[in-house]
């Protein structure tokens, strides 16, 4: 455990700087670094965005009372225990600067908005590493149990980024609740749970606790394919929702995401649609990445996986030559608890995760690529 300095982030999916790297236009590269569903947009979103084109004249609803009203619906929770941001990220730091607490604890590995919210408030930020067992990852429950103190905040991540691990809510509720009992903050980001088939086993959704110091943060820019538009939610007490909207800007979340987001979160048959796609696609990592020997595959929850290869210079040997071909990953450097020899996978289309899996045996197996003919 150690408290952090401040780093700049580096995230996944800067498709318009790989873009220029490449010397290639945006819509010629093959972006497996951003975990973006690519079976979106939904139809139904790309129709709402178009007939409310003509809402753009005027400020965006600051209220969020028609998204707000399908997320009440969709997971059961009173409207306004609702607060939406302009992404996860904002929602995120905006859980923070409520909690206002004297530390926030990190499990490491982590996505870094996490340490930058905090610290962009002035907050101490202090990290705890993750535990790698033989049956995957397992959150360090009794260490966090033994640091922790009344005042503090701690922000998980279940499915968690970047190694896929996902934990059924019943094995770790006891310790919020007790955590919450004694003045705790806790973050739960549930980004990525819309993939996971039995969601509500591992969801905080499914019975939700309406607590003033428990925030449950969700995004559209997963499932829903939505990065450019920048939609994210949290749940929590309708007291704390109240006191966040009091003092936070009114129009971080313009029009057009709203409706978005309205329009996606009543869509159910695309996340059945999604859901049938990922099953498959997982069934088919297990049978190729799975089964090969020069890395170490971290079989999925979700819609990304994660490898780790016999050494880094293997690893950039890798990404330099799928950035050849237009070709992306995200590599784990700057991921506190990983390094370069780590690479994290999104999966998308079937086609092209052939084509980057044919392209990374052939770049390994043979020490050239593929010809772009032949892909």
């Amino acid at each position: 455990m150690a408290a952090e300095d401040s780093a700049a982030a580096v995230h996944g999916g800067r498709v318009y700087e790989y873009a220029l790297a490449s010397g290639r236009e945006w819509q010629d590269v093959l972006d497996f670094s951003a975990n973006i569903n690519p079976l979106g947009p939904p139809e139904s979103v790309l129709q709402a965005i178009v007939e409310a084109l003509p809402q753009i004249r005027h400020y965006p609803d600051a209220h969020h009372t028609q998204v707000r009203a399908v997320l009440a619906k969709r997971y059961q929770v009173p409207p306004d225990s609702l607060v939406c941001g302009n992404g996860a990220s904002e929602v995120l730091e905006l859980a923070v600067r409520q909690l206002q607490p004297c530390r926030v604890w990190v499990c490491e590995p982590a996505f870094a908005e996490y340490a930058l919210a905090a610290q962009r408030l002035r907050v101490p930020v202090a990290r705890v590493a993750i535990h790698w067992t033989e049956r995957g990852t397992e959150l360090p429950w009794d260490e966090l149990d033994r640091v922790v103190r009344p005042g503090d905040a701690v922000i998980l991540n279940n499915p968690h980024n970047p190694t896929g691990g996902c934990w059924p809510l019943m094995s770790w509720w006891p310790v919020l609740e007790r955590w919450l009992a004694t003045g705790v903050g806790v973050v739960v980001d549930e980004s990525f749970a819309d993939f996971l088939p039995d969601e509500y086993e591992f969801s905080l959704l499914a019975s939700p606790v309406l607590h003033p110091r428990l925030w449950v943060v969700r995004s559209a820019t997963k499932m829903y394919a939505l990065p450019g538009l920048r939609f994210g939610f949290a749940v929590t007490h309708p007291q704390t929702a109240a006191a966040v909207a009091a003092v936070r800007d009114p129009w971080s979340v313009n029009q057009l995401a709203q409706v978005a987001a309205a329009a996606a979160y009543q869509d159910h048959a695309f996340v059945t649609q999604t859901r049938i796609w990922l099953q498959a696609e997982h069934a088919w990592a297990a049978q190729t990445w799975g089964n090969w020997k020069k890395v170490q595959w971290y079989p999925p929850s979700v819609n990304f996986f994660l490898i780790r290869l016999r050494d880094a210079s293997d690893a950039e040997r890798l990404q330099a030559g799928l950035a050849s071909h237009g070709v992306f990953v995200r590599s784990c450097h700057n991921f506190h608890g990983l390094d370069s020899s780590y690479l994290r996978i999104a999966l998308k289309a079937h086609a092209d995760n052939e084509r980057l899996w044919q392209l990374a045996h052939s770049l390994l197996t043979n020490g050239s690529p593929l010809s772009n003919a032949s892909l």
